[in-house]
């Protein structure tokens, strides 16, 4: 029965799996199309919500911004590796003090995302090809990446072909993404006004290792 923001929402995935628990969640992103397609799927999780007693609504607003809706929450959860888009200057730790501006005292922050220590120092260029199809579509996701000398562009082409036959059609979308080592996430959460600080390297609590962790995962709660 916790209330709980989803800073960063994308396009809904958890926020249904925490209202079906019970949670009274509400989420954001600057993202109008990834909001519409959340609000589909809360609509068609309405029934299993209501079972639970939860309850889920979207709307648009930057992370900068959230301190408007608190301090009210219980817990946020930043997932899907979605801070290391905050790349202007300042903007990551105006974003955590947003989201801690929303929080009451003692409220617990997660966050969720790829492991930059290792990334930046291996440099992957290149990443696996995935595909998938919709109702009409074949789909294939071209992902690769080039280093500059403070920030990653991240480069994704997606190649799109009707089931029926046809042509490949393209798109393609960059992304500037900051490297976020763990000491520039510790660093700037402390600056935000969170305290007693944890990492991991994945959802079972395994201890971040700089070298070898897929992900960042860390947890942090509202000081005051």
């Amino acid at each position: 029965g916790g209330r709980v923001l989803v800073p960063g929402c994308g396009t809904g995935g958890h926020v249904v799996a925490l209202a079906e628990r019970g949670f009274q969640v509400l989420a954001f992103d600057v993202d109008p199309d990834a909001l519409a397609i959340a609000q589909e799927k809360i609509r068609a999780h309405a029934a299993a919500i209501r079972a639970a007693g939860g309850e889920a609504s979207v709307r648009l607003l930057r992370m900068e911004e959230a301190e408007q809706l608190g301090p009210n929450y219980d817990a946020a959860f930043c997932l899907g590796n979605a801070l290391p888009g905050l790349s202007e200057p300042g903007q990551l730790l105006a974003a955590l003090r947003g989201v801690a501006g929303a929080l009451r005292p003692g409220g617990v922050f997660l966050t969720q995302n790829l492991n930059y220590d290792r990334r930046w120092r291996e440099k992957t260029r290149w990443f696996p090809l995935l595909s998938g199809e919709t109702a009409d579509e074949e789909v294939l996701l071209v992902k690769f990446a080039d280093y500059e000398a403070e920030v990653i562009n991240f480069h994704c082409m997606y190649l799109t072909r009707k089931k029926s036959g046809g042509p490949w059609q393209s798109e393609a979308r960059t992304s500037r993404q900051i490297p976020l080592f763990r000491d520039r996430l510790a660093d700037a959460l402390t600056q935000a006004g969170f305290g007693e600080l944890r990492f991991w390297g994945d959802f079972a609590k395994t201890p971040f290792d700089p070298e070898k962790s897929t992900d960042l995962l860390a947890v942090a709660q509202k000081t005051s």
